[in-house]
């Protein structure tokens, strides 16, 4: 199927490539980037300036720009949503910046040489501008790329900073964000106070004034469509019916002209009509504008294009455009939702009510977070911003003892569900302009205070459930955890740094996380989304499983989480283990096949190119009300043929049920159809001594062999109680566990009378055997003998154990 986003991505390489090529003679596009091109590229980002720079000096500022958003934003009809893979802000952008930038010479005031601007030359020029801008921006991408320090292990994570703030608009949905903003800056009595009377408005009002100033703009530019609409069909009409008059022709063709090259005026909004629209006094309607117009007073044409190329946008914090009679535009609407809340939060650092702001942040981050996990965890045991003790010092380390702890450390979230535990650590810590900006050393910073810290904390609960089996926790004493075998961590940040977020690798290499504590670094509103698109909890702790593996982010490249969410709804986000190692793991499967190791060997790092585009239909159309609304699909997972027991699983309430379901899941398509039939093909086949029948399986699909499973697929037959088949299969489940050395495993046991699902068996079990399941173990095959494959329905003579007969098949794989 046809990706018009990787055509994009090619494209763009393509043009990278082109450009490498020209700045050296080497075939090699890596030693024109490492070795000489920097003045080189320099001196062509300062021309390619100069050049467009001249060229945009013609036109007037407010006109261009508005030619410009016609030519490059999509459009599209009321109530549509756009879905194009090569529509971006930044060349926009870029150019309403480069037009702004106030004349330095008396020679930039004069007409220009070549006299009035005609008709259409502006939707001329703009139609050739979107390659002359790429190219500058691909440019100054080289540059950053010939600059970056290859020894530097921030440097890959500062360019995807640099990249996401020049190329990414909205990495959440502006919707979400303004809700957001709302309970943020409005949310806190104090805080809304402190703005009002710092600033004379508060977060509504700045929404409402930039709101109004777009939806007056759209209003302004449906009329020229009107208006250009019925001039035209009057010309029309007038020359088919041979009445042809000049007068009518000549407003076709000015409103034709209007609409798509109008007057500034045409173009922007007068402050009267704000304050009408929206009902706030104009005095603070004036006072909004004040803080959010775009001031390039002083600024170079140069110095824009290389602040907005080193990614300090100057209308990012402000978005609002001010002609000199007082008359408002906005470039785009993807800007202003965003900058309300970065643009008030840099005044209340300088407020007596940041400290309360503060922890308002992140008080609200903790209550989103939790709620968006109890919509995907349902029927967990939370704890929410406890105390707990850990080692003091070196000394109560090495005593491991819990009871004489001594530290007295804070958590944020603590879920259980039966042998599954996820620590969650929330970090309201805002990503600053300056490492936008590109400065590593504020980066790093920033970046240790949202990721670090929530890695080692979350790792410190972690550590402790694994090492003490439980943790003391202040006003409730010991807790035992001992029964927990998984463990996953999650660090959430209030805000969207998606292309670092997503880089789970390159944090890694830049020792912002270790390699043996990797949480799942998420947004508070990717996290949301997240739990609000899963269907079943499953497919939730799957995706965890998936997400934290640290060679996930190595062979899958995304600018975006939602991107390799959906990913994962499609494809499984699965990568391949090393097969030596699997086997280190678990010594009893066979020597890897040739196809297992050439299916490891044949791996490949991918580009995740944007899926969210019916993501994006189902988010804006799920609210619409009325007979006529038509709301998009949601994405789901993609059918998978257990999906039916996972939802039993749950149903039933089984011990287990989350963390059988996610492996029950993992299999690839053709195992999951062998996990549902198993049953079938037992009750349909059973032994004609009456004895029960079984299969088993052992999943090895990890190098870590706290992560293996017994599956046990098992009957009762006729002649024997249900109590004594249930001690018959646990016996056999916790046996063959302890031969494989595997911590868990599930038996679905069936009745062959009536051929129902009779139990769902869960075993967590690990340490030493009882009496009566040791004697089991020394009646099982040797473990040996998992590298035979037996078809299920073969049938096989009755042992003298009165056990249930154990089918085994070769060690399955997770996908």
């Amino acid at each position: 199927m046809f990706d018009p986003h990787a055509k994009v991505i090619i494209d763009s390489w393509a043009s990278l490539m082109v450009l490498m090529g020209k700045f050296h003679a080497s075939d090699d596009p890596a030693v024109a980037v490492g070795e000489a091109v920097g003045e080189a590229v320099d001196e062509a980002v300062d021309e390619a300036v100069d050049e467009f720079a001249s060229k945009v000096r013609r036109f007037d500022p407010i006109r261009l720009i508005e030619v410009a958003r016609l030519a490059f934003l999509p459009l599209v009809p009321a109530g549509m949503i756009p879905v194009t893979a090569d529509s971006s802000a930044a060349p926009l952008e870029l150019l309403a910046l480069t037009a702004l930038v106030p004349p330095q010479e008396a020679a930039d005031v004069t007409a220009s040489p070549q006299g009035p601007v005609a008709e259409q030359e502006m939707s001329h020029f703009v139609s050739t501008a979107r390659e002359e801008i790429d190219k500058l921006l691909h440019l100054a991408q080289l540059r950053s790329f010939a600059a970056a320090d290859p020894t530097d292990k921030l440097a890959l994570v500062s360019l995807l900073v640099q990249g996401g703030e020049v190329w990414m608009r909205n990495s959440s949905y502006p919707e979400m964000v303004e809700t957001t903003n709302r309970a943020l800056l409005d949310g806190d009595p104090e805080v809304r106070a402190a703005l009002v009377a710092e600033l004379g408005f508060d977060a509504s009002d700045a929404l409402a004034v930039l709101d109004a100033c777009h939806e007056l703009q759209v209003v302004s530019m449906n009329h020229r469509i009107d208006a250009m609409r019925d001039s035209v069909s009057e010309a029309m009409a007038s020359t088919e019916t041979g009445r042809a008059d000049d007068g009518v022709m000549d407003l076709a063709r000015s409103s034709l002209m209007t609409m798509f090259e109008p007057e500034a005026v045409e173009a922007t909004v007068a402050i009267e009509d704000v304050v009408r629209h929206t009902g706030i006094a104009e005095d603070k309607v004036k006072a909004v504008i004040e803080r959010f117009r775009l001031d390039l007073a002083g600024a170079t044409p140069a110095e824009v294009v290389d602040a907005f190329t080193a990614g300090q946008n100057p209308l990012r914090t402000q978005p609002l455009i001010v002609t000199t009679d007082e008359r408002l535009m906005l470039p785009h609407p993807g800007l202003h939702v965003f900058a309300v809340r970065e643009n008030l939060e840099e005044h209340l650092k300088t407020s007596a009510a940041w400290n309360k702001y503060a922890k308002h942040r992140g008080d609200l981050l903790e209550v989103r977070t939790r709620d968006a996990l109890g919509r995907v965890l349902p029927g967990a045991r939370y704890r929410d911003g406890f105390e707990y003790y850990v080692p003091a010092n070196a000394t109560e380390t090495a005593n491991a003892d819990p009871a004489k702890y001594t530290k007295r450390v804070e958590g944020d979230h603590l879920v259980l569900i039966d042998d599954v535990a996820i620590v969650v650590e929330d970090k309201a810590v805002a990503f600053s302009a300056l490492s936008r900006g590109g400065k590593k050393t504020r980066i790093r910073n920033d970046l240790t205070g949202i990721v670090t810290k929530a890695a080692e904390q979350a790792g410190r609960i972690r550590d402790g459930i694994e090492q003490d089996g439980g943790l003391r926790i202040e006003d409730e004493g010991w807790v035992d955890l001992s029964h927990i075998r998984e463990i996953h961590t999650i660090a959430v940040s209030l805000d969207d740094i998606s292309p670092v977020l997503t880089a789970t690798a390159e944090l890694v290499r830049a020792e912002l996380l270790s390699a043996d504590n990797i949480p799942w670094t998420v947004s508070l509103h990717d996290l949301e989304l997240i739990t609000e698109l899963v269907d079943r909890p499953s497919e939730f702790l799957l995706y965890l499983r998936r997400r934290r593996n640290p060679n996930v982010t190595l062979m899958f490249s995304a600018p975006d989480e939602l991107d390799l969410f959906l990913h994962f709804f499609e494809a499984g986000l699965w990568v391949e283990p090393d097969p030596a190692q699997v086997r280190t793991a678990f010594p009893f499967i066979p020597e890897p096949s040739p196809a297992e190791l050439r299916r490891y060997r044949s791996q490949k790092p991918a580009i995740v190119t944007s899926r969210t585009d019916a993501l994006d239909q189902w988010f804006h159309t799920k609210h619409e009300a009325g007979p006529e609304a038509a709301s998009a699909l949601k994405p789901h997972m993609a059918a998978t043929p257990t999906a039916s027991l996972v939802d039993e699983l749950q149903e039933r309430n089984v011990t287990g049920w989350l963390s059988i379901g996610a492996t029950l899941l993992s299999g690839a398509h053709t195992t999951q159809h062998k996990f549902a039939r198993y049953g079938a093909e037992l009750l349909n086949n059973p032994l004609p001594n009456g004895q029960g029948r079984s299969i088993t399986i052992p999943i090895t699909a990890s190098a870590d062999p706290a992560e293996g499973w017994l599956f046990v697929w098992a009957t009762r037959p006729a002649g024997e109680e249900p109590a004594a088949a249930q001690q018959r299969v646990m016996d056999y489940v916790r046996a063959k566990k302890h031969q494989l050395n595997l911590p868990r495993g599930v038996v679905f046991l069936y009745d062959e009378p009536t051929g129902d699902l009779r139990d769902i068996l869960y075993d967590g079990h690990i340490g030493p055997l009882d009496a009566s399941v040791t004697a089991t173990v020394r009646t099982l095959r040797p473990a040996s003998d998992l590298q035979r494959t037996l078809h299920p329905n073969a049938k096989h003579p009755a042992r003298n154990t009165g056990k249930a007969k154990s089918k085994q098949k070769r060690p399955k794989r997770k996908r």
